[in-house]
């Protein structure tokens, strides 16, 4: 996959002049796409951290099923991320559909948290969500600004999409 022809740096006469895009490393990926590549590793892995948490919490030790999925959850995440890495037009649109979904729908949920947190009186039962909800913000936050910048135009001309 060759990067995009940018054109002259020059404008012609008529025309408005063509912004050159960031870009890293030496295949020429814009930056917002390794931003969105970083910020859906970085969800994944406090996901499966907290998952993994959670098992070792509830059960002692963990079922063999529990971490057999996480693991294969794990693998088709990282084949999915790696083909958005180099190019693949079906998985930055897949990565960029789902992450504008998920983080528009963490950031909706957090909506009737905050609310009850407001209503509810002092020391109510709503304190047990406390903990979930900063890094639902933060992880609803960070899937929805990557799914968007999946959606830039220099994402789209880079991978032929």
């Amino acid at each position: 996959m060759l990067p995009p022809d940018f054109g002259p740096e020059a404008s012609e006469h008529g025309r408005a002049p063509i912004r050159r895009v960031r870009t890293i490393g030496r295949r020429g990926r814009p930056l917002s796409l390794v931003v969105a590549v970083a910020l859906f590793t970085a969800f994944w892995l406090c996901s499966v951290g907290m998952a993994t948490w959670g098992i070792a919490r509830a059960h002692e030790g963990g079922d063999a099923s529990d971490i057999a999925y996480i693991v294969f959850w794990t693998l088709a995440f990282a084949l999915l991320a790696w083909r958005a890495w180099r190019g693949g037009r079906v998985a930055i649109a897949f990565m960029s559909r789902v992450g504008t979904l998920i983080g528009a729908l963490f950031l909706a949920a957090m909506v009737p948290f905050t609310v009850l947190f407001v209503v509810e009186p002092a020391g109510g039962s709503v304190l047990d969500f406390v903990p979930y909800m900063l890094p639902m913000l933060f992880s609803g936050a960070a899937l929805l600004t990557a799914g968007l910048l999946l959606r830039r135009g220099e994402v789209s001309r880079w991978s032929g999409f």
